[in-house]
């Protein structure tokens, strides 16, 4: 198993193009300020204080020198390198679609590392990178895509009540948590927990259960998919949600942290955003990168390198101290597939790295979600099958 990178979630740690433009500008300053030290006028004050400085100078100025364009450097490679990128294979693929002719022309290993790279194919390629499809998407208006079939007419949805699927202890962990979704009942799940600050609600949200864009009858299905990459409280998986929890009973009085995979961690977000309530979410593999959670809502996002859904937001998820991202190569043997990387049984196992994890700013928000469940006492579980109403 690949070790885990993870990064955000601590605030001492802050990495943007403005502060490292900031650190930049101030290390120039202080060059230049002990360049002035060493011209021969300001060496006629203090003849012996200048000839001490002349000795140290030299080699300081030229650190401040490489720090300075080593930032100048990191900031260009970061923040535009990518972007720089993303146009060029972009405008690559363009030419293709526009002329296929050309692909006879691409000798097929380069064919077969530039679709990988780009991810415009080879979902059986264990070398598609997430980056690829970061770059591919953000040149296409997928949320405007979502908005506009959120227009069309949709259905109603309805749950019906389930028998929970497995009877669990508390959760203690993110493995705990990622646990309650490794199954293939495609339920929603909620929980309600006597803590010590009131009542706690943690509600599990499952990924797309039926990929037919036309005739499905689940409510987390493709189209809501799209939906919320656009107007995500049109769909019917986000309306599903609100009803499961309306069905729980939950008021604004409950505290809730909303733990999803795929499009249930996409539903997760926007519940961050419309319910003040929401304390905490966990995602799994889902593209959330856009969402403008608020900074009170703790996020931890588990995320596969080589998993292409994440990607599908057409971002990277933001450095706060708020968000901690969490993320690990998934290996692909010959002959499976890369939606490998996109199993909840790779998540769940990643979720137990995280839970192993040393990195600052992830303890820091791991131990302030679990930390609502030390010592609780699950009072209710119920679990309801998310489907859409007949029309």
């Amino acid at each position: 198993m690949s070790g885990l990178v993870s990064y955000g979630g601590d605030p001492s740690v802050t990495v943007a193009r403005s502060e490292i433009e900031r650190i930049t500008s101030n290390l120039a300053s202080i060059q230049n300020r002990l360049t002035d030290e060493l011209q021969p006028l300001a060496q006629l004050n203090g003849l012996i204080h200048h000839l001490q400085l002349d000795a140290q100078l030299p080699e300081t100025l030229i650190r401040l020198g490489l720090q300075r364009h080593g930032c100048f450097v990191a900031s260009e490679s970061y923040f535009t390198g990518e972007a720089r990128i993303a146009h060029h294979l972009a405008a690559v693929a363009e030419a293709i679609h526009t002329h296929p002719w050309l692909q006879k022309l691409i000798p097929s290993p380069v064919w077969a590392g530039l679709a990988a790279t780009v991810g415009l194919s080879a979902l059986g390629n264990s070398n598609v990178t997430a980056f690829g499809v970061r770059a591919a998407v953000g040149e296409v208006p997928v949320g405007k895509i979502g908005t506009e079939i959120s227009k069309l007419p949709n259905a109603g949805v309805m749950l019906v009540p389930t028998a929970p699927t497995v009877a669990y202890q508390n959760p203690k962990s993110l493995s705990g948590l990622a646990s309650r979704l490794n199954n293939e009942s495609g339920n929603i799940r909620l929980e309600r927990y006597q803590t010590a600050k009131g009542s706690l609600v943690v509600m599990y949200l499952p990924g797309t259960s039926d990929w037919n864009p036309v005739a499905s009858k689940k409510a987390f299905d493709v189209r809501s998919d799209l939906e919320l990459l656009g107007d995500g409280e049109k769909s019917t998986s986000y309306r599903a949600a609100n009803a499961a929890l309306n069905a729980f009973g939950v008021t604004n009085s409950d505290r809730l942290v909303v733990v999803g995979y795929s499009q249930g961690g996409m539903v997760a977000a926007e519940l961050a955003e419309s319910h003040k309530n929401v304390d905490a979410i966990v995602t799994m593999g889902s593209p959330i990168a856009k969402e403008e959670i608020p900074s009170h809502v703790k996020v931890i996002s588990l995320e596969h390198s080589n998993d292409v859904v994440p990607a599908l937001s057409g971002a990277t998820n933001p450095m706060t101290e708020n968000w901690a991202t969490a993320s690990r190569h998934v290996d692909v043997s010959p002959g499976e597939t890369i939606l490998k990387a996109h199993d909840m049984h790779e998540y769940v196992q990643t979720a137990a790295l995280a839970d192993e994890s040393n990195d600052s700013g992830l303890v820091r928000l791991r131990g302030e979600v679990l930390g609502h469940l030390t010592g609780s006492t699950l009072i209710e579980t119920r679990e309801f099958a998310p489907l859409k109403a007949a029309s």
